[in-house]
């Protein structure tokens, strides 16, 4: 019987030490890390999303702005001045959230070509984000403040800060939608406006 009893333990024995356990720290390691890399990969999706946007503050509020500043993310597929317009559908409902189904009313005076969208000739600015901070709110949706580089069509660069709110949308391509964002300047170039 002793033979039994110490066979048994030492089997358990080997049999435990083959098994890995996991220390509790280090379970909190691991989840802390992948907190930090979710919120890297979050960061780099709002700064990609941030640095493709041409629509800021009233232009969300006007149907023909934001559908034209939104064309200007899309020059690289320009043919003659027009964009196709699935292109351009595709762009506002991944970026905004938002379903344009005819876009004729737009720039009455402005060339037409079944299926297309005309670009109006005009100077843009660019713009190059760089996350400050994100904080996801309680319904869900993020406010993503960047500091922003605004390289402006007539030669002149200036810093300013973007405030942006980002909203969940799994429909979306990025996986989210710019609910809103808005440039803020510094006092005193928003004095020469």
């Amino acid at each position: 019987m002793k033979k039994l009893i110490s066979a048994i333990l030492l089997c358990s024995i080997v049999l435990l030490s083959l098994c890995s356990f996991t220390p509790v720290k280090s379970v909190e390691v691991q989840q802390q890390a992948s907190a930090v890399d979710q919120s890297k990969v979050l960061e780099k999706r709002f700064l990609n999303m941030l640095n493709h946007n041409f629509v800021y503050s009233n232009a969300f509020y006007n149907d023909e702005a934001l559908v034209n500043d939104s064309a200007l993310a899309l020059l690289d597929l320009a043919k003659d001045g027009f964009i196709e317009e699935s292109y351009l559908k595709d762009y506002i409902f991944n970026m905004y959230g938002k379903i344009y189904d005819d876009f004729s009313e737009y720039n009455p005076l402005a060339p037409k070509a079944d299926g297309y969208f005309y670009i109006i000739p005009r100077g843009y600015d660019l713009y190059e984000h760089e996350i400050a901070s994100v904080v996801e709110n309680e319904d869900g949706s993020y406010l993503v403040i960047t500091n922003v580089i605004i390289d402006y069509h007539f030669g002149e660069k200036v810093e300013a800060v973007s405030t942006t709110i980002f909203l969940p949308n799994e429909e979306s391509q990025f996986g989210f939608n710019i609910l809103f964002s808005d440039l803020a300047y510094p006092l005193e170039f928003a004095m020469a406006l």
